[in-house]
């Protein structure tokens, strides 16, 4: 009898050492993960791929169903991009993808929630200063601008 006492003790402990490093590998669905608010900062590489794949964001911005709001909407100067960059492979993409950037902007200045957000931006912009854009599957959109001087055209 303390044989088969020892014995089912012993498989008990076993039981309990095998499961217990398992349980406390599981995965812990009470703490709040990360939902994306860290993004990567924009750069001259981030900007570059954008207005490279201006079609795609095109096509983003005609699927997009849910308004966007300010806060999911990050704009950036890409002037301060530019500095200690190849600007002559800029203006080159940017006159390679001339055509897609004129639909992007025609997309955009038709998206009023977008418009508001660029007239309450200082200084104010519109969609014909925006160059490139970067809508991310969950929702949060970079908004390139190249606020130009008179002197400039405001087409690439």
């Amino acid at each position: 009898m303390q044989n088969r006492t020892l014995l089912s003790a012993l498989a008990a402990a076993a039981v309990v050492a095998i499961a217990t490093p398992s349980i406390s590998q599981a995965q812990d669905t009470t703490k709040k993960v990360s939902t994306g608010e860290v993004a990567m900062a924009p750069s001259f590489s981030s900007l570059m791929s954008a207005l490279n794949s201006a079609a795609a964001q095109n096509a983003k911005w005609t699927a997009m169903t849910t308004p966007i709001t300010a806060e999911n909407v990050q704009l950036v100067n890409a002037e301060s991009l530019l500095q200690g960059n190849d600007v002559a492979a800029f203006k080159t993409a940017l006159k390679t993808n001339e055509a897609d950037v004129a639909t992007l902007r025609k997309t955009l200045g038709a998206n009023t929630a977008l418009t508001t957000i660029l007239k309450g931006n200082t200084p104010t912009l519109t969609a014909d200063d925006v160059i490139a854009t970067d809508v991310a599957a969950d929702g949060k959109v970079t908004v390139y601008y190249w606020k130009k001087s008179s002197d400039q055209t405001k087409t690439p």
